[in-house]
């Protein structure tokens, strides 16, 4: 199957293509201003891979992901991508993308916190949206797409799978992926992103700053999330 990647970042579709060969995913040739307004990974997956998909009439699939702190309350979350235009304590001198401003914020937040009570996870939660014909079929026709997926007719009301194959105009498989580790109070390592400097992994005793793009693969969020949709499109 053929997907058209609901997003504009590059880091993403490095890891996308890197780890999967057996479904083709390419950078999206339009630019949607999608309002991500759900309150959850998965909602904003679903409305990022649905606005796609319609836009283009093609296959899509779309990633949410962020960072969840226990002692924050699960903050910055859905809201990690814009953390230090948050109030309160917003960012005074945010950078273009945000990255250092997000970071200083969040060591700021945790200054009274304890190491052993900076637990944190990264999530990720993958949509794929599918809607040409064949590949529907091909989803109806294999046990284990058929069994991640929802159906749905052309009026976006969820059908069975059991439904006349005419009457069913996209099927959806969403899932979430979860690296857990703890959170530093100054970054380690110059590789990844975002959040990737101050991230102790569980898995590897290191940022995922401190690792390869495939060692962090093995072990991050991303990577969880892909291998799960590896196994669902396996031969």
């Amino acid at each position: 199957m053929k997907f058209i990647l609901a997003s504009q970042n590059s880091h993403k579709a490095q890891e996308f293509a890197q780890a999967l060969t057996s479904i083709q995913i390419s950078p999206s040739p339009i630019t949607l201003d999608v309002d991500e307004n759900g309150s959850t990974f998965i909602e904003n997956a679903r409305i990022k891979a649905r606005a796609f998909a319609t836009a283009l009439a093609q296959n899509a699939i779309a990633d949410d992901s962020g960072l969840s702190v226990d002692a924050l309350q699960g903050a910055p979350g859905i809201y990690s991508a814009r953390y230090a235009t948050l109030p309160p304590d917003i960012d005074p001198d945010p950078d273009p993308d945000r990255t250092a401003a997000n970071n200083r914020k969040l060591i700021r937040a945790l200054a009274q916190t304890p190491p052993a009570q900076r637990t944190a996870h990264f999530t990720c939660a993958l949509c794929l949206v599918i809607v040409a014909p064949t590949d529907i079929q091909t989803t109806l026709e294999s046990p284990t797409l058929r069994a991640a997926a929802q159906f749905y007719n052309a009026t976006g009301t969820p059908c069975p799978a059991s439904a006349p194959i005419a009457d069913i105009a996209r099927a959806e498989i969403a899932f979430e992926a979860h690296a857990y580790g703890t959170i530093l109070d100054a970054p380690r390592g110059t590789a990844g992103f975002g959040y990737d400097p101050l991230f102790l992994s569980d898995d590897t005793h290191t940022t995922f700053a401190e690792l390869t793009c495939d060692q962090k693969l093995s072990v991050s969020h991303r990577g969880k999330a892909i291998e799960r949709l590896r196994s669902l499109f396996a031969p």
